[in-house]
């Protein structure tokens, strides 16, 4: 082997030495990390209810069902030419989207999580 070829293998083997050890290190980094936050998360209700209302208020978002919606008009209720389908209470607006929201939090808020 030429000086040229063994200094090309000894940079590519010192390469794949830095990737292995920056790999290994990123998943213990990783590792502590979470379980830091689990272990804020879990040490603190108040910080843990407003990460979780701030991501229902999101979804909600997202879904587009943050503003209350309202149905068109009330769907028949027993009338002929419905495709034979009954339909016992008719409806006339979609849920609030908010007062979904608010009643979630407060089912879980009554199941006190981890506390």
């Amino acid at each position: 082997m030429s000086f040229g070829e063994t200094y090309k293998h000894e940079i590519l083997q010192s390469r794949r030495d830095r990737s292995r050890r920056s790999m290994f290190w990123a998943r213990i980094l990783g590792l502590v990390l979470m379980l830091t936050i689990g272990a804020i998360l879990r040490s603190e209700p108040q910080l843990r209810q407003d990460l979780m209302d701030a991501g229902i208020n999101g979804i909600l978002k997202l879904a587009k069902r943050d503003q209350p919606q309202f149905a068109n008009a009330p769907l028949p209720t027993n009338t002929q030419g419905n495709g034979g389908i009954r339909i016992n209470r008719p409806v006339t607006e979609a849920p609030d989207g908010s007062a979904l929201a608010a009643q979630a939090g407060r089912r879980v808020a009554a199941r006190k999580i981890g506390d």
